[in-house]
């Protein structure tokens, strides 16, 4: 995926990261998901005092977008100030289930690191859903 699509996307979440709703870890994030019909989702982490009831930031905008009718997603960017945050186990999943060649960029003010899906969740099974 080219650099200059991808820092638009690192741009958007850092912006949705702005909106962060994160009173307990104090840590906000913010991701963004392209999608192959050219549309872009961004969300936020949403915490909770129960933990169980907390939406990560790429959860957010992954659900966006799907609910939404982009249900192949390209490309993820999250963007941290406080460190490089990767997808948790079911995002990751939850990505996989919506793209199978996905890119993902992890991004803080001065880094950067990309990933494909295969190679955070090397195992998946085919998913239903792409088109």
């Amino acid at each position: 995926m080219e650099q200059e699509i991808l820092q638009k996307l690192i741009d958007k979440a850092r912006e949705a990261g702005e909106r962060a709703y994160c009173p307990y870890t104090e840590t906000p994030v913010g991701a963004c998901v392209l999608t192959q019909n050219g549309m872009i989702f961004t969300g936020c982490n949403i915490e909770n005092i129960a933990l169980s009831g907390s939406f990560g930031a790429m959860e957010v905008a992954i659900c966006k977008a799907i609910s939404e009718g982009g249900n192949n997603i390209m490309a993820v960017a999250v963007y941290c100030d406080k460190g490089l945050v990767f997808p948790s186990g079911s995002e990751r999943q939850l990505l996989r289930e919506f793209g199978s060649r996905t890119t993902i960029v992890c991004a803080t003010k001065n880094k950067q690191e990309q990933f494909t899906i295969q190679e955070l969740l090397p195992f998946a099974k085919e998913n239903i859903c792409e088109n």
